[in-house]
């Protein structure tokens, strides 16, 4: 008893299940959404090898900035001493926390025990 299509099973088990998948994806469009799919996954790829490039201070930069709803526009419309005030209080936090000094402020150790 020969069954059909089972010489093609036998030889690649994956060929049929990836041919229908392939007229149902042609049928469907699914070609659009593949070429966005890698756009937005190259997108992804881009923003995270341009936060990884970032040094520790940029990044904490941005921190504070974003803690205080601030932008860097925001900043270069300050008038001087506002800006340098931000700038300060910015580069005493990249201090503390490259020095390691920010783990230790109000930390509570318990020596009874």
């Amino acid at each position: 008893m020969q069954v059909s299509g089972y010489a093609s099973y036998a030889t690649n088990p994956y060929a049929q299940t990836r041919a229908a998948s392939q007229t149902r994806s042609a049928a469907s469009g699914a070609t659009d959404e593949s070429a966005s799919s890698s756009a937005s996954k190259t997108s992804a790829a881009d923003a995270f090898l341009a936060e990884a490039k970032k040094t520790p201070a940029q990044r904490i930069r941005e921190d504070w900035l974003a803690r205080h709803k601030m932008s860097e526009e925001d900043l270069k419309t300050m008038d001087d001493k506002q800006r340098e005030a931000v700038e300060k209080d910015i580069a005493e936090e990249i201090k503390r926390k490259l020095t390691g000094q920010d783990s230790q402020r109000g930390a509570v150790v318990n020596l009874s025990a």
